[in-house]
């Protein structure tokens, strides 16, 4: 069963006659300067999809207009470009997490370019009302890239802490910053702050910078039913298609997982959006908030 979501709403006349690219530089620029890019200027109008197997998510194929597409698949060559580290720190993609298998490098509050579109007020105010959620204005987000060859991961649900310490940009977006405050576990690095913690409420994969797709060559999201479904054995996958999105809300049944990518890297911009940690564990039940192991 499909439906269309609320993501219609941004959609429009307007965003279907997005301007050329010579003239999309200016919706980047606006993070810095804390303006608000209308999503006309940022969408190509299409509708997204909503699904409700094996839960709620929503789907959406051509989400930029080209040129704002193509000028973020550029900017993320360039990041990858740089070069891989086996250990984070250097601005580098970086291995970051023990036996994941993708290297990641984190947008930050600084972010400026193409690529800040996706730490912007607009994308998280778009992803908010998707699921209709009274977010803390928090994000994390960072770019992945999976080698050809990455294992299966593991089936989760995303329904984490997140820390942050109140370092908003001028438009209200506060963006997580491993140098302020440890996301996962909530140590603050010097007076940068006192951490406060959330609970991630929204998730968002955008795959950009991909190789064309075929069915067997793996790098889908696995959606599953349970946490205890084989990661082999996904309910519904969702492909790595290039200027295509997933979204769902973090909840305890938001079961899902990378599949091994057989044929060509994976690469990806996640991110998430977050409520306040009280208002999760009322809504959720607060056994339900799967804690970072320590490390």
């Amino acid at each position: 069963m499909e439906d269309r979501a609320h993501a219609q709403s941004y959609t429009s006349a307007a965003a279907r006659a997005a301007p050329r690219a010579s003239t999309l530089r200016a919706p980047y620029d606006n993070v810095r300067a804390g303006r608000v890019t209308p999503l006309e200027t940022i969408l190509s109008g299409r509708y997204f999809r909503q699904r409700v197997y094996p839960f709620p998510h929503i789907v959406g194929e051509d989400v930029l207009a080209p040129g704002v597409y193509r000028d973020v698949e550029e900017a993320f060559r360039a990041a990858l470009g740089a070069g891989l580290s086996e250990t984070p720190g250097d601005g580098r993609f970086a291995r970051t997490v023990p036996g994941y298998g993708a290297y990641v490098k984190p947008l930050l509050r600084d972010e400026t370019g193409p690529l800040a579109l996706f730490v912007s007020r607009a994308w998280h105010d778009m992803v908010a009302a998707l699921w209709d959620i009274e977010a803390t204005l928090d994000m994390d987000a960072a770019l992945h890239h999976h080698p050809v060859g990455s294992g299966d991961g593991w089936v989760h649900n995303d329904l984490n802490p997140g820390w942050f310490v109140d370092r908003p940009r001028a438009d209200g977006v506060n963006v997580s910053d491993p140098a302020l405050c440890d996301y996962q576990h909530g140590g603050a690095a010097g007076d940068s702050g006192r951490p406060r913690e959330t609970v991630r409420a929204a998730a968002l994969l955008f795959y950009l910078a991909n190789d064309p797709w075929s069915p067997g060559d793996g790098g889908e999201t696995g959606l599953y039913s349970s946490g205890r479904s084989p990661v082999s054995s996904p309910a519904a996958v969702v492909p790595p298609i290039n200027n295509s999105l997933l979204c769902f809300a973090c909840t305890p049944y938001s079961y899902h997982a990378f599949l091994r990518n057989k044929q060509s890297p994976r690469n990806s911009v996640i991110l998430w959006i977050h409520v306040p940690a009280e208002r999760a564990a009322e809504r959720h039940g607060a056994r339900s908030i799967e804690r970072w192991p320590l490390r």
